[in-house]
């Protein structure tokens, strides 16, 4: 019985080395694509009718594209977005695209969603053509999606979202980009403007965070959420991180 266990044993450790042996020699941009391709293929077959807490395990479920957001509270906002199938959406800060991937599918499928995104942002913004090149995947079939990389606080990025806008308002409006005090600042008193009324606006990141964190979404938050009928998203007051702030544009 020895003997036969250990036979086993050798015969299981072949395919190991030669499945390490071939990974070595597959190149890693074809590891990535073919990683992305199988994310793709299981979401077209298991999750695209699953509705939002689908479409959350897909976003988690893959290594390439997925989001820095507590689970949770992605997945309660989601509901929030899908009740309301924005027309028009702009996100500032995209980084590895998973809220952008979750906006393009509870969006219109008629949408225009314009990304804006500063390349080599300390937060991981900034990606390359392989991931522009799938983020532009990300659109339905009759959506249009515009992918802006550039400096969001400056008024060149402002008109540029204006004329990708084509003269019409925001329904939605997601900012997760600079999360200085001055920098979230700056990116809601830019781009808020564009909201019509009806439309709303989030903020993530609006949980207490250490200080030695650099983050201060909270304390703008605080400050302006009492002007407007608000929902904060968060799942444990104690998590020091995420959260996500809801506003609602009614006048």
């Amino acid at each position: 019985m020895a003997d036969h266990i250990e036979a086993q044993g050798s015969e299981m450790k072949q395919p190991s080395v030669e499945k390490a042996s071939r990974a070595r020699s597959t190149p890693p941009q074809l590891v990535r694509i073919w990683n992305v391709a199988r994310c793709w293929i299981r979401f077209s077959l298991a999750a695209s009718q699953g509705g939002v807490p689908a479409l959350t395990d897909f976003v988690y479920g893959n290594h390439y594209f997925n989001a820095v957001q507590v689970p949770s509270e992605l997945a309660a906002f989601g509901e929030i977005l899908a009740a309301h199938c924005p027309e028009r959406a702009l996100e500032v800060g995209t980084a590895r695209g998973g809220t952008l991937f979750f906006i393009t599918r509870l969006a219109s499928p008629q949408a225009t969603i314009i990304s804006v995104d500063l390349p080599g942002a300390w937060s991981g913004g900034g990606y390359g053509r392989a991931r522009r090149w799938v983020y532009k995947l990300f659109a339905r079939r009759r959506q249009r999606l515009q992918l802006l990389q550039g400096n969001s606080q400056s008024r060149e990025m402002l008109d540029r979202v204006v004329a990708a806008l084509s003269g019409q308002g925001l329904d939605f409006l997601f900012l997760d980009a600079d999360h200085s005090y001055e920098g979230v600042k700056k990116d809601f008193e830019l781009y808020a403007p564009l909201v019509q009324k009806g439309g709303i606006i989030a903020l993530h990141d609006i949980a207490e965070h250490p200080p030695t964190s650099a983050c201060e979404v909270s304390r703008f938050w605080n400050e302006i959420k009492s002007r407007y009928r608000h929902i904060e998203i968060i799942k444990d007051r104690r998590q020091a991180w995420a959260g996500i702030g809801v506003l609602y544009i009614d006048r």
